[in-house]
């Protein structure tokens, strides 16, 4: 126990005891809710400010989707695809907070004890567990269709490719075809040329021998 003290009183989210024997862990139940409301208000300034600078968007139909379905011309990078469909990706009141708090306690930790402790660190800033938990799965949602999304234009892309090679190939084929029918009647009518020359020239050359 003394190790999460240890990680808890590092991350700043609880204070020691004045009887470092105990325990019980003491959230810090004031300090961990001015941060958590300091970091949602700078997130609220933030959207402001970008409010001010560009015309918001229409409101969208929550289960329309958001991306266009036009052709991928590279990947995206997670915050792209976020952006895509008007999600944030930073950890104030997202599934991303719960990440932080699991990944400041050890590891070695039951996994009730570090459940626990999660909760209280939760309870502590005064934030709605649900809430957390339905943003992460609606991010789920969201990958889940734009990896849809993808992949249908990708492949769409990829097989219309292959029907225009196929095209090309079967036109290159036509071509080879030609070439070698023109290539025959070419040297088929050069014979003809070459053979009544040869004729006549043998006829003139008669003639023109001397006895």
């Amino acid at each position: 126990m003394s190790k999460i003290m240890t990680v808890l009183e590092k991350f700043r989210v609880v204070e020691k005891t004045d009887n470092e024997k105990t325990e019980t862990v003491k959230i810090k139940e004031s300090k961990m809710t001015e941060q958590v409301k300091a970091q949602k208000n700078d997130t609220k300034y933030q959207n402001s400010e970008n409010n001010a600078k560009s015309t918001k968007p229409p409101m969208r139909e929550e289960n329309k989707p958001v991306v266009e379905k036009a052709a991928f011309e590279k990947n995206k990078n997670i915050e792209e695809i976020y952006s895509s469909y008007e999600l944030g990706n930073g950890n104030v009141n997202t599934i991303f907070m719960l990440g932080n708090f699991i990944n400041a306690l050890p590891e070695n930790l039951p996994y009730a004890v570090r459940k626990a402790s999660v909760m209280n660190i939760v309870n502590a800033s005064n934030t709605n567990i649900n809430v957390l938990m339905s943003d992460g799965e609606k991010r789920l949602k969201v990958l889940n269709q734009f990896a849809s999304d993808y992949s249908n234009s990708v492949t769409n892309v990829i097989l219309k490719h292959k029907e225009e090679i196929k095209k090309l190939k079967q036109m290159i084929d036509y071509y080879e075809d030609e070439i070698a029918a023109k290539q025959t009647m070419l040297e088929e009518q050069n014979n003809i040329i070459k053979y009544e020359t040869q004729r006549i020239n043998n006829i003139i050359g008669f003639f023109k021998k001397e006895e």
